[in-house]
């Protein structure tokens, strides 16, 4: 990912098309400035295939190096559908609880401040002016009602803007609204294709958090970039930057250390404090439990 996005972004790469005017010739293209982190996880993603089958990686789980397997989750490939819809009610009737509610409102709320940042990041980036007010509006309403919109659906996940997505913008620097669009259209088409996502599935834990130390590490330094304009001599804005950051890294850890410290004896509020914790389920029994679901969908008689 270094050497694409640093050092051959401008490298174009020569490739043999033919037309009907001018028959068989070559064209240079901008592959790797366009698409790097596909490239990037394409290359170690066959690595770590040919580590599979040529025997390097070992088969105990207990070993590091066995989740840079590519068949570690090949189950979930086999038995999921080809096609699948989403419909209204699919998981049952909405049950609703103030513990619910009120959980689900300090994500939102989380999330609500999550996408003010990072709009200005992406304006940023793309050399806009300044957001709005009423832009900013506009743009948390349609979220909030995407979230509507996919309960409604029983997709089972909200929507939110994607701070990863930021820092594709930043490497790739391809910020085109109709390639977004047309982006968008083949997510949707693409989730109707449960083998697509399956595929997906199947990259290798090392892969994805070695694209996680770039991705995040961008939004990072995006975010720490929007402080070019800001008065850095100023007491009140040190105070402000320093505490900012130095809180966001102790509070999680504090509470995910003393979770049981937490006890205003009203279930609602320990639940506002423990969603700081952002809870992130072992990947291996994360899939195990998928697994069995869709095993359990696929039996006749719904064993697995």
């Amino acid at each position: 990912m270094t050497l694409f996005t640093q050092y051959l972004r401008n490298t174009s790469i020569p490739l043999p098309i033919f037309s009907r005017w001018k028959g068989f010739h070559v064209v240079h293209s901008d592959v790797i400035k366009l698409f790097p982190v596909l490239i990037t996880i394409g290359l170690v993603w066959i690595l770590c295939f040919l580590l599979t089958v040529a025997g390097a990686s070992p088969d105990d789980p207990k070993q590091r190096a066995y989740r840079a397997r590519t068949d570690l989750r090949i189950s979930v490939l086999h038995n999921s559908p080809w096609l699948r819809f989403p419909y209204p009610g699919q998981w049952g009737l909405p049950v609703l609880s103030v513990a619910g509610v009120v959980g689900m409102l300090a994500a939102v709320s989380c999330s609500i401040i999550e996408s003010i940042g990072d709009y200005y990041s992406c304006a940023r980036l793309c050399k806009a002016p300044s957001l709005p007010r009423h832009a900013l509006n506009k743009y948390v309403l349609l979220l909030r009602l995407g979230c509507i919109l996919a309960g409604v659906l029983g997709t089972g996940s909200g929507t939110t803007s994607y701070s990863v997505n930021i820092s594709a913008i930043a490497l790739t620097r391809v910020a085109s609204r109709r390639v977004l669009q047309m982006t968008g259209a083949i997510f949707f088409l693409a989730g109707l294709f449960r083998k697509f996502g399956a595929v997906l599935v199947l990259t290798p834990d090392p892969v994805i958090g070695g694209m996680f130390c770039v991705m995040f590490g961008m939004i990072a330094s995006v975010g720490l970039s929007n402080l070019q304009h800001v008065d850095l001599n100023s007491p009140k804005n040190l105070f402000v930057i320093g505490f900012s950051l130095f809180i966001g890294l102790m509070v999680p850890d504090w509470v995910r250390a003393n979770e049981n410290a937490i006890d205003t004896g009203i279930k609602e509020l320990d639940q506002i404090f423990i969603v700081l914790r952002l809870p992130v389920p072992r990947s291996d029994s994360l899939w195990r439990e998928l697994a069995a679901r869709a095993n359990a969908k696929l039996s006749p008689r719904g064993s697995a």
